[in-house]
């Protein structure tokens, strides 16, 4: 069973988001389930799955990640989620 992360607000204010990571899980011989970290409302049953890479890669347009099932290269995600945090985007 994965052990379960508490992210706290630097206030206070906000209940607790709840964070799990999973390793690289092989169901059949055929079939593996990438690792994963889960994102937990801490008030309600809402969450966000992250599958990611396991492998380093050497050039950052090559490494994957799926988030809630929309799956693009490291750099689009860069692009999409940095301006939400107010940070600026790496050039290349």
């Amino acid at each position: 069973m994965p052990k379960i992360e508490r992210i706290k607000d630097a206030q206070g204010s906000l209940p607790p988001l709840r964070l799990t990571r999973r390793n690289r899980r092989r169901l059949s011989c055929r079939r593996l389930i990438a690792p994963s970290v889960r994102i937990k409302c801490g008030c309600c049953s809402q969450a966000v799955v992250i599958f990611h890479d396991n492998e380093p890669w050497e050039d950052a347009s090559q490494a994957t990640l799926e988030i809630n099932g929309v799956e693009g290269t490291v750099d689009q995600w860069r692009r999409v989620l940095l301006p939400l945090l107010g940070l600026e985007v790496p050039k290349a």
